[in-house]
């Protein structure tokens, strides 16, 4: 009866126990899948991990090599600006040169010291008398000929100076375009760090749900990184239109002063010989300084007159196409922050700048950042500022009038093409306010 009763009871203790190992075989199966799943998620972080590095590392030597050629461009700039400086220099000394000989012409000629030596032999009183006369014509002839070897000297290193001039706007240009291109690298890896973030979120993700999250926001940043392509595409187009329009009104413009120019000069009566030479002189110096600048406009050139507003303030440009308004704007180069204290203006290399109002200037000078610039406080309490220029026309203490001229529209300083940042505070470099309203825009 005994072993009968200790057979059952084995056999019940062998059922019993058969869904339990079932049990704890399934629990083990899932342990060992789940360990399996957290191995690989540690995977994909840590390649994630390495892949976000390799990817920061490579965005900081784009960074770096941004920085390295804005510099190169700013020095290229300074440059520039020194060039002008000693071409303006020669150029005075070649006109005072000019005047000279004038002086002495006219002075030849009351004289009658053009005699020929002949002459001048003939005409002595005594052998004494016409070596005193021959030598001071020999003087006048060599001090003449002294002075016009010196002007050719002046002449000829005034040239070598354009050449040198001609071949650092050339680098400038190069170096620009360079930067464009490496401002649009920058710009394009930084999206695609955002997308590829979003996306290592998304395989990293353990639920479904949070999967689909991340992967909408993968969408999100591939069309914004597309629509910011886009911008960009679309503001440099805007950018070549207005360069190509102002090329074309100053073309028209200079037909117009030409044929002016022209009807002007046969308008005019013939004077005597000796007023004719100075103005034929004058015509030359002018003509030089004219093909010195190129596009940029001199001092006693006539800018084109601004529209004005009601509030008394003019535009700083005669034809206003806006490329970037005021306010929130990620800066193109990722140096000046999230908000654009003003306007940019759009138009070619050259393009006259004009005062918005009359006032003081009390900064006429290069920086880094602004490039070559103006800042004018005016008589209501208000600071305008002209950004980017290629060259300036005023000095610092110096009044100018509204729509006198400034200087002429270019892409220094912390810039991706040409245009005019224009701006308007109520402080010195602080407080700036919507320029807008002002300009009646």
């Amino acid at each position: 009866m005994k072993k009968k009763l200790l057979v059952t009871l084995s056999f019940m203790l062998l059922v019993s126990a058969a869904p339990i190992s079932v049990v704890a075989d399934e629990i083990d199966q899932k342990i060992e899948n789940q360990t399996k799943k957290i191995e690989d998620i540690v995977k994909n972080e840590k390649d994630a991990k390495e892949y976000l590095a390799t990817l920061e590392a490579e965005i900081e030597t784009i960074e770096t090599e941004y920085q390295a050629v804005l510099s190169e461009k700013q020095k290229h700039e300074k440059e520039m600006n020194k060039l002008n400086k000693d071409i303006t220099t020669l150029e005075t000394k070649i006109k005072k040169r000019n005047e000279q000989l004038r002086a002495q012409a006219r002075t030849t000629q009351t004289n009658h010291e053009q005699e020929s030596m002949l002459t001048v032999l003939l005409s002595a009183e005594s052998i004494s008398d016409a070596i005193s006369k021959a030598l001071a014509v020999n003087t006048l002839v060599t001090a003449n000929n002294d002075i016009l070897t010196a002007q050719k000297e002046d002449k000829k290193e005034l040239d070598t100076l354009k050449i040198s001039l001609t071949e650092t706007l050339k680098t400038l240009e190069k170096k620009t375009k360079e930067l464009e291109e490496k401002e649009a690298a920058l710009a394009e890896a930084k999206l695609e760090q955002n997308v590829k973030i979003n996306e290592i979120a998304a395989n990293l993700a353990t639920e479904t749900a949070e999967k689909d999250k991340f992967i909408k926001q993968k969408e999100e940043a591939v069309k914004r990184k597309e629509a910011q392509l886009k911008a960009i595409a679309e503001e440099k187009k805007k950018e070549a239109a207005a360069a190509a329009l102002a090329e074309k009104q100053a073309k028209v413009q200079a037909d117009k002063q030409a044929k002016e120019q022209a009807k002007a000069k046969e308008a005019t009566p013939t004077q005597s010989t000796e007023k004719e030479q100075p103005a034929t002189s004058n015509d030359t110096i002018e003509s030089t300084d004219n093909t010195e600048n190129n596009d940029v406009p001199s001092d006693n050139q006539q800018a084109p007159t601004p529209p004005a507003s009601s509030g008394g303030w003019s535009a700083p440009v005669s034809n206003l196409t806006i490329n970037s308004g005021f306010g929130g704007r990620e800066d193109p180069t990722g140096i000046s922050g999230t908000f654009h204290d003003g306007i940019d203006f759009g138009g070619g290399s050259g393009t006259p700048i004009m005062a918005a109002r009359s006032g003081e200037v009390v900064s006429a000078n290069y920086s880094g950042m602004a490039g070559n610039h103006v800042v004018i406080k005016h008589d209501n309490g208000y600071y305008s500022y002209y950004l980017h220029m290629s060259s300036l026309s005023v000095a610092a203490g110096q009044s100018v009038s509204a729509g006198q001229n400034l200087g002429g529209m270019g892409t220094t300083g912390n810039s991706t093409g040409v245009h005019l940042h224009f701006s308007i505070s109520t402080g010195l470099w602080s407080g700036f306010v919507n320029p807008a309203p002002f300009l009646g825009l």
